[in-house]
This record gives structure tokens, sequence and C-alpha cells, in this order.
């Protein structure tokens, strides 16, 4: 008997945007039917993921039913089976969904296990599902499991006791750094109890403050890796499941893909995420201040890797306190990403706030409101930027920072995406030094040394005040990021983070 083909197909869709959702699935199954039996897309791809308080509109739902049933009406006129994820009510409840088309066959599979941690906040919004059953098709039994269902016991093993014999995971899983072995290690543990292969789909893209990764893969039990997808891309392979043997096992004859290094996943992440939020958004071009300083130029670098340089423009706004070395800095970037800069001195918009200020208050102005006026007379212009041109502000403000308070509301907190948000600052400074060492690389941007030494090397500063530095009131980067990874990534208490 000749072996069963799955496509799957790794795909970037938009949350809330039905139609183009809809189109980009009836276009990844027409252009493989006839030469699968089979097409899985990812949790939720109709819809997009994370859907939120969407789910819980009626005329959303009812746009969502009526594409599904022209999927449907589709499935009836080709030769391939498909499952896609689609937010689907039930008895007043709505539900998260897998739901299998094949000729006049319906199927639909709710998801059990709602996760509520972290990035998720799936049981605010769906109810869960109750226990099923394998799904038949041709000559093998599915068992298909919806992201976090993968992640218990009680799905796998009650698939495995109604006969399955090949497992379907769709996911909208959001990248972190240790993500993809959390979930290898999972989907092998479920391949060996339940002695089935398992194919995993996994979304990409990013939306909002997620970005999701891909790298969609097979196991062969007990733990055998196979089909391992790009990251970072839509793509969509066809993989075929031997059907002679007993036990159904998936062939390998696709290439496997070189693991990315840390810094390499982390860039395609910034760059990523910026990239779909502006598309996504409609934005043309984005904006953001250039300091000279390192965060502002990794900002820039990123952006301009992720639209091209057209589309990045700085501002540059010096003031009595910002170092020529400073300025030359910024000069410097903008001439190696070979973008387009204006240049607007606010030493006089300084002094006449500074002189409106010593009229109206009875006591003396303190060094802080001094230099947070600075950020916010740069806060507004780049706003007005912003209002004018219909550009996206892009605020340069690292996690480190952000995490201790160590920026300026209403100034350099200013923006509508923060490109730098989940980074550190340690992390800042390794990314620019990989970063000039690219020589071959996919990105908008050039090639080789694209931020000024200078900027890497030289001390960090605010510049808010003379020789002012960022350690006048921070501990050494070094020493605070190591703090703040224990305390928010590991979540230890303070007794034991001093121990």
């Amino acid at each position: 008997m000749k072996d069963y083909k799955v496509a799957i197909a790794q795909i970037n869709p938009t949350v809330g945007d039905i139609k183009n959702n809809f189109k980009k699935i009836v276009k990844y199954i027409k252009q493989v039917n006839k030469k699968a039996d089979l097409i899985i897309f990812p949790e939720l791809s109709l819809s997009g993921y994370p859907p939120e308080d969407l789910v819980l509109r009626e005329s959303f739902l009812e746009e969502i039913l009526i594409h599904i049933n022209k999927i449907k009406n589709l499935s009836i006129t080709l030769d391939i089976a498909i499952i896609f994820g689609a937010p689907l009510k039930k008895n007043k409840e709505v539900r998260n969904a897998a739901i299998y088309f094949y000729k006049e066959e319906k199927k639909i599979i709710s998801k059990v296990n709602l996760p509520n941690y972290g990035v998720f906040d799936e049981k605010r919004v769906f109810a869960s599902g109750k226990k099923y059953d394998c799904i038949q098709h041709k000559n093998l039994r599915l068992g298909i499991l919806i992201c976090e269902d993968m992640w218990t016991k009680q799905i796998p093993k009650n698939l495995m006791k109604n006969g399955v014999d090949l497992f379907l995971s769709i996911n909208a899983s959001p990248y972190d750094s240790e993500k993809d072995y959390q979930r290898k290690k999972v989907a092998k543990y479920v391949a060996k109890i339940c002695n089935a292969s398992l194919v995993y789909v996994n979304q990409v893209g990013g939306q909002d403050e997620l970005v999701f990764d891909g790298g969609s893969f097979c196991i062969n039990p007990p733990d055998k890796v196979l089909n391992q997808f790009n990251s970072w891309k839509e793509e969509i392979q066809i993989i075929n499941i031997n059907i002679k043997d007993k036990q159904k096992i998936i062939k390998d004859k696709h290439i496997k893909t070189q693991k990315p290094s840390l810094e390499l996943n982390t860039w395609n992440a910034l760059v990523l995420g910026l990239k779909d939020y502006v598309h996504k958004n409609s934005f043309k071009k984005v904006i953001l201040g250039l300091s000279g300083g390192i965060d502002s130029a990794l900002s820039a670098t990123i952006a301009v890797d992720a639209l091209g340089r057209d589309r990045v423009i700085g501002l540059l706004m010096p003031s009595k306190y910002s170092s020529k070395g400073s300025i030359d800095d910024a000069k410097k970037l903008a001439k190696l990403l070979n973008i387009k800069t204006e240049l607007i001195k606010i030493n006089k918009i300084h002094d006449t706030y500074i002189k409106i200020l010593r009229k109206n208050i009875n006591t003396n102005i303190l060094n802080l409101t001094e230099e947070n006026l600075q950020s916010r007379i740069r806060g507004v212009l780049l706003m007005a930027y912003s209002n004018n041109y219909s550009y996206l502000l892009l605020s340069t403000g690292n996690k480190s920072e952000m995490s201790v308070g160590y920026s300026t509301i209403y100034g350099d907190m200013n923006g509508g995406f923060n490109v730098l948000k989940d980074i550190y600052k340690s992390q800042v400074y390794s990314l620019s030094k990989w970063r000039n060492k690219q020589k071959n690389h996919a990105f908008l941007g050039p090639l080789g040394e694209v931020i000024p030494e200078n900027s890497i090397s030289k001390e960090p500063s605010a510049e808010l005040s003379l020789n002012q530095k960022d350690t006048d009131s921070l501990p050494p980067y070094k020493t605070l990021d190591s703090i703040l990874y224990n305390l928010i990534e590991k979540e230890l208490s303070i007794d034991d983070l001093v121990k």
C-alpha cells in the first residue's frame, strides 16, 4: 500500500484578519491537493493567535463560521483532508477548536487544557473541551493534540488507548530561548510512552508583544527528531508515513536544518517581531531618536534589518550635555546604515522650560527635574514627527532599564513599539558585537560593521547632566542583569537571591 502523505503548513496568520488568513489557508490547501492525503495548520490559524477578546464578539464568531463553511464546501470538491484551528461557539460557550474536513465528513475537537500563565489567558475567553477519540482517515487513526494538550499525560494516553497511529499536534507556541528544547522534550515523551509518531506544527510570525518561531518538526518513537522546519519563516513540507508496518513510521527524506545560535535566534525574533508589527498595523516607516548610545544604535540596526533603510528615520536631538563623541557616533551609525536623519538641537527649548519653571517653582529645581525635561522634550519632538507623518515611533529602552525605572515617563518611554523590551543591557552589548561580525546574512541591512565601535566600548550614559554615567545610579550592568534575571526569569525570592 502506498505511503500516507501529510502536508505540514507552518504559516503566519494575523489576529483578526479572517479573510486573509482564509486566503492563505486555501492557497496552501490547493497547492498540495492530490499531492498529500492530509494538510494540517497551526492552532487557531483562521483567527490568528492570541485572539483574546475578539472571540467574545458575536460578529467575529459569525464571520469565523462563514469562512469555516467556505473551507467545508471547498473540501467536498477536493481529494485532501484538512485540519485547521478556529474559535467555535457551542452551547453558548466558545471553544478553541481543531476542525477536520474530508469530503462530507466533519469532526470538531475542542482543546481540553487551557493555559492561564505567563502570556496565556485562555481560561478567560474559552471553555474547556471534553475527552475525545481518534479520527479515522483512510488507513490511519489520527490523534489530534491542540498545543497544551500535548503537555499533559491524560489526552495522549486516552488517544493511545483508542488506537492512535499518528499524533498531530497543532500549536501557537511563542518563542523563548528555551522553548525549542522544551517542546521536543515533551513531544519525545509522548511518542515514547504511546509508541506512536508525532507531527508538530507551529505558527510563525510576530503578533503585538509576542513572536512565534515556527520550528515545526516530527518525532519517530522513541525520540528521533525528523523533518526539522526552518524557524522564522513560512514553510510547507510533505512527509511520508509508511503504513505497511504495524507501527506507522515517518520516513525521513528531508535535509535537517542547522540549529541556529542563541544570538541568531534572538536577532530573528527581534527582526520578525518588529517587521510583522509594522506590516500588520499598516505603518509605512518608523522613526527613533539617535543619541549615539548603544541602545538606539541597536534598535536602529534591527529596524533596518527588518524593514530596509528607506523605511527607517533617525532624529538627532543633542543638548548642551551631549558630547561631541556621541553626536559623531550617531552620525556614523546613520552613515553605516545609510538611513535618513534630521538634526534638532534642543538647547534653546530646554532653556525656555527652565526659565518658565524658575518663575513658577518656589524651591530650587532639582537635578532630576532638569534631566528629565531633556528626555521629555525629545519625546515630544519624536511624537510630533510620528503624528505628522504617521510613522511608528520606536522607543529604545532595554529590559534592565525598564525593570528598575531608569527611564523617563513621557520621555524616552514614548513610542508605539519597543524593540529591546525583553533584552537585558548585557545582551544589548553581546548582540551588537555579534551583528557587527555578520558577513553573510538574509536581513535587509548592510553586511559587517553597522554599529560604531565607540558606541559599544564607551561607558554607558544617558548624558542628561555633565559627566553623567549610568553607574552613578545603578550597579554595573553585569551585576544588575544577574540580579534581574534571577528575579524575573527564575522567579527567585529575595532571600534565595541573596544566598
